[in-house]
C-alpha cells in the first residue's frame, strides 16, 4: 500500500495539503501518516494564529496570551505538546471522515527537515505532501525554509501545497 507522509503544524497550507493526500491516497490506493513536529521555541502569539486555536480551552489561551505578552518568552513544552495533539486530533478527523486508512505518528521534537527526512525513511512513504509555508515560516519567500529543505534532500516524490 502506498504511504504518503503528512507533516501538520496547524497552518492552513498544512491543512490544504491533508486535503490533497487525502485525494492522492483515495485515488492510488494509498493511506497516511501524520507528523507533528514541536515547534520548540515557537512564539506564543503565534500559536494563537493557528485554525486549531479555537479549541483551546480558556485557561490555554489565557496561559498563551500571557507568555505572548512577554515576547522574549516562548511557549512552554508543555502547551507546545498538548497543540500539537491538537492539530493532530483534527487532521485525523479529517482524513477519517474523507475515508482513508491514517496512521498518527508520535509527536517528535529536533530539525523539522531532518526529522520529516527520518520518518519518511521509517515508515517507507513513497510520497511527502506538505505546505509549503507552514507556521514558521510564514515570512519567508514563496517556499519555506523546511520544505525547500526537505525538497532538496529528499528520495521520495514530494508535493509542495499552498
Amino acid at each position: 500500500m502506498h504511504t504518503i507522509l503528512v507533516p501538520v503544524d496547524g497552518s492552513e497550507h498544512a491543512n490544504k495539503a491533508i486535503s490533497i493526500a487525502c485525494d492522492l491516497a483515495q485515488k492510488y490506493n494509498g493511506r497516511i501518516a501524520l507528523l507533528h513536529i514541536l515547534a520548540d521555541g515557537k512564539n506564543a502569539a503565534d500559536l494563537l494564529e493557528l485554525s486549531v486555536a479555537k479549541s483551546f480551552s480558556p485557561k490555554l489561551t489565557q496561559q498563551l496570551k500571557l507568555a505572548a505578552s512577554n515576547s522574549s518568552q516562548p511557549a512552554p513544552e508543555n502547551v507546545l505538546r498538548f497543540i500539537g495533539e491538537k492539530i493532530l486530533e483534527q487532521a485525523k478527523a479529517k482524513v477519517i471522515r474523507r475515508g482513508v486508512e491514517v496512521e498518527v505518528l508520535p509527536i517528535c521534537s529536533g530539525d523539522p527537515a531532518e526529522t520529516i527526512l527520518m520518518t519518511q525513511g521509517k515508515v517507507g512513504a513513497s510520497t511527502i505532501v506538505m505546505g509549503c509555508r507552514g507556521v514558521s515560516d510564514t515570512k519567508q519567500s514563496s517556499h519555506g525554509s523546511v520544505s525547500n529543505a526537505v525538497f532538496s534532500k529528499a528520495t521520495c516524490t514530494c508535493l509542495s501545497v499552498k
